[in-house]
């Protein structure tokens, strides 16, 4: 099967305001299957490399980049107007070379794609997130290192991409903080990960369905918050909780996405819509038959340093 690693720098840290200004992505060829349940056979030969994109990207009209932003990435507006592309003239390139491929990336599931998602949702485009198996390292970092401390400073450990790489190979990775390294590491740091438990264990449930809002994820068939002052709570416990939250999420909250409101709507309404839920290409009336990034695979239990966005 083939995997597209994928990573993005952005002049922020809002998804849905924010501009991606590099956008990177690299194929992998591995004869690893979601059938494969052991830890046979798993070496560098199964994990080549064969194509890669790396694009920086321009924003289309007026935008900035913080200088504390610029001082992560070392990409300024003057480069982007010199080398810069636009995110559409991209698109139809992107979408080839993501064909019947699913995603890895570190912290994607968190951010990138919906950072993504946003881009592309600004200038009339769609990734196409259905049917895909949204593998993120960060999240199964954090489930490989849950409630381990590093001796040295009593604490739990980071699981940043650089305290990663350098925990798997002794030694921190060059170029952080440029997409295309970034999603090299990433890949070595994933090769690592199902080296040491096997592929099934990388296949995750909680991997199945995270809204691009980031206000849901989903375990088995219900929707839980993932955020605020009621994370963790499903939407049906929140009807005997505080219904009243639901509502503000709904109506109120200035950056929820139509994909949420709808499959909120679905548990306060049944059978009902507003006129400002419309729907769109990621959005359901119905929450069986909302568009997830991915799909059902192995059993697993949400935890809370999964429910975390960053």
């Amino acid at each position: 099967m083939n995997l597209v690693c994928f990573d993005t720098e952005t002049t922020g840290l809002d998804v849905q305001k924010d501009h991606i200004i590099q956008l990177s992505l690299v194929k992998v060829e591995t004869n690893l299957s979601p059938s494969l349940s052991t830890r046979e056979g798993e070496n560098d030969q199964e994990w080549r490399i064969i194509d890669q994109r790396n694009w920086y990207i321009l924003p289309e009209g007026d935008f900035t980049i913080p200088a504390e932003a610029e001082a992560v990435h070392h990409i300024s507006k003057t480069f982007l107007q010199e080398n810069g592309v636009s995110l559409r003239s991209v698109y139809d390139e992107l979408m080839a070379f993501t064909e019947g491929c699913d995603i890895l990336s570190y912290n994607g599931n968190g951010f990138d794609a919906p950072i993504l998602h946003y881009n592309l949702k600004r200038i009339g485009k769609d990734f196409g997130f259905d049917g895909r198996v949204w593998y993120d390292a960060l999240a199964l970092e954090r489930i490989h290192m849950a409630g381990q401390i590093d001796p040295e400073t009593g604490e739990k450990y980071h699981c940043n991409l650089t305290a990663a790489y350098t925990r798997y190979y002794g030694h921190p990775f060059e170029g952080a903080h440029n997409s295309l390294d970034d999603v090299m590491a990433t890949i070595e740091v994933f090769k690592a990960q199902v080296a040491a438990h096997g592929w099934e264990w990388a296949q995750r449930e909680e991997f199945g369905f995270i809204s691009f809002d980031r206000w849901l994820v989903k375990r088995g068939n219900y929707y839980y918050l993932s955020q605020g002052g009621h994370k963790g709570e499903s939407i049906e416990s929140m009807m005997r909780i505080d219904k009243s939250y639901l509502e503000w999420i709904v109506d109120k909250c200035k950056w929820t996405d139509d994909q949420t409101r709808q499959i909120i709507l679905a548990v306060l309404e049944p059978g009902k819509s507003r006129k400002n839920s419309s729907s769109s290409s990621n959005s359901s009336s119905s929450p069986s038959k909302t568009p997830s990034r991915g799909k059902k695979r192995s059993k697993g239990t949400i935890t809370d340093a999964d429910l975390s966005l960053f």
